[in-house]
C-alpha cells in the first residue's frame, strides 16, 4: 500500500477528471455512494500507475518523481485497485494509462455514461476429456481483454456431444439440434433477459456445423469471431502486412447446376470437386492467392471474405434463376465457416446443401441442408 501523502488539490483535480467514478475500463463504479445502502461515502483509491516506490507494483526509476503527479494517478474502487496490483504483467503501465486516458476523455464528452464493454463469451467445439485446452476460460478471457470484458465468470460452451459417427446422417441432425437448443436456451436468453449486446465467439469443429452456428448467430447480432492460429499459437487476431486477397472465380458456362467451392485452407479441393462433377456443373470458386491451413491472419481478411461470399451468393442466384439449391464444398478456416452462415439471407438465397470431406474414404458426402 502507498505511503505517499498526495496533496489535496491533486486529489481534487483527479476526482473531477474521473467524475467520482472508477477509471478501470468497464467498471465505472460510483465512488461517493455505497452500492447497497446508497449512503454517501468516499470509497475511492488514488492508485499509482508507476508505483510510488521502486519495489512497489510497476515501480521503477521514476517512482519518486511521479509519486504526486496527477498524470501518474488513476482513481479506482478498492476492488479494481487490488486487481491491478495483483497482476503486473496483465495490468501494465501502458494498459493503465490507456484506461485513464479513455475514461477521462469520455467524461469530458458526457458525464457518467456506462461504456458498453461487456461481452458474452461463447465457445463451440469438440469436448476433449474434462477440459478442452483450446477453450480454457483464462485463454478466452485474456483474448478479449482489454477491448472487452466477460459478462459471466465462465464462457457458454456449445459442445459437440453426439456419440454417433460423422458419416451417419443422425450425427449431423443431433448436432444441429444441439446448436439450436443451446443458442435459444443460453445465448439468446442472455440477450433478452440480461440486456447483453455483444458476443465474442470462439469456434472450432466440422465446417457444416460452423455454418449452421453462423446462421443462428446471424448479422442481427453484434459479434466478434476469433480464429485459432497455429503459428503463433493464439486466438488473437494478428497484425498482418502480407496481402492474401480473397476473390471469386466465376465459371465461363453458367447453364448447369451451380456448385460453390470454397478453397481457402487447401487447393486440392478444387481438383477433387472438378473431377467429381466433370462437365455436369457450373463451378464457382472462392479462393485466395495463397491457400493454406493458417491463411486467415487478420480480422480484415475475414471482412473481405464476408464481402466476397455475399457477392458470390448474389451472382449465383442471378446466373441460375431456376436452380433448386446450391451445393457447397468447403476447405476454409473456422471463422470463415461461421461468417458464411452469418451472411446468409434466407428469403433471398438458394437452399444450401453442405458437404464434408472424409479423408479415410477420400469422399465428399452430404451433411445438412440449410433452407
Amino acid at each position: 500500500m502507498s505511503n505517499t501523502s498526495i496533496p489535496t488539490n491533486v486529489k481534487r483535480d483527479l476526482w473531477f477528471a474521473a467524475h467520482g467514478r472508477c477509471e478501470f475500463a468497464g467498471c465505472n463504479k460510483v465512488l461517493f455512494r455505497h452500492g447497497i445502502t446508497m449512503d454517501e461515502c468516499n470509497i475511492s483509491n488514488y492508485a499509482h500507475i508507476i508505483g510510488d516506490s521502486p519495489q512497489g507494483p510497476r515501480g521503477g526509476e521514476k517512482s519518486k518523481e511521479l509519486s504526486k503527479d496527477i498524470s501518474n494517478l488513476i482513481l479506482l474502487c478498492p476492488e479494481c485497485h487490488k486487481l491491478i496490483d495483483s497482476d503486473e504483467e496483465k495490468y501494465t503501465v501502458e494498459v493503465l494509462r490507456k484506461m485513464k486516458k479513455d475514461h477521462e476523455e469520455r467524461i469530458m464528452l458526457v458525464t457518467g455514461i456506462q461504456p458498453d464493454m461487456k461481452s458474452l463469451v461463447v465457445a463451440y467445439g469438440p469436448k476433449i476429456g474434462s477440459d478442452t485446452p483450446f477453450f480454457h476460460k483464462n485463454v478466452l478471457f485474456n483474448t478479449i481483454f482489454p477491448e472487452r470484458y466477460p459478462t459471466e465468470s465462465s464462457p457458454i460452451e456449445i459442445q459437440m456431444k453426439s456419440v454417433l459417427h460423422d458419416g451417419e446422417p443422425e450425427y449431423w441432425m443431433a448436432e444441429v439440434r444441439q446448436i439450436e437448443r443451446m443458442c435459444n436456451d443460453k445465448v439468446f436468453r442472455a440477450f433478452e433477459d440480461e440486456g447483453i449486446a455483444h458476443i465474442s465467439l470462439f469456434p472450432l469443429g466440422p465446417q457444416p456445423l460452423l455454418v449452421k452456428l453462423g446462421t443462428m448467430l446471424n448479422d442481427k447480432y453484434q459479434i466478434k469471431i476469433f480464429q485459432k492460429h497455429r503459428e503463433p499459437d493464439t486466438w488473437r487476431w494478428l497484425d498482418e502486412d502480407k496481402k492474401n486477397d480473397i476473390y471469386l472465380d466465376k465459371p465461363t458456362d453458367t447453364s448447369k447446376e451451380p456448385v460453390l467451392v470454397i478453397a481457402l485452407s487447401a487447393n486440392a479441393i478444387k481438383g477433387r470437386i472438378a473431377k467429381k462433377f466433370g462437365d455436369t456443373a457450373s463451378i464457382w470458386t472462392i479462393t485466395c492467392e495463397n491457400p493454406g491451413n493458417d491463411m486467415m491472419k487478420c480480422e480484415g481478411q475475414l471482412m473481405q471474405f464476408n464481402r466476397v461470399a455475399r457477392k458470390a451468393m448474389d451472382d449465383i442466384k442471378t446466373a441460375h434463376p431456376e436452380a433448386e439449391c446450391l451445393k457447397i464444398f468447403m476447405a476454409m478456416p473456422s471463422s470463415c465457416a461461421v461468417e458464411l452462415g452469418r451472411i446468409r439471407m434466407p428469403k433471398a438465397d438458394l437452399p444450401w446443401v453442405l458437404y464434408d470431406y472424409r479423408v479415410e474414404m477420400d469422399e465428399d458426402f452430404e451433411t445438412i441442408t440449410i433452407k
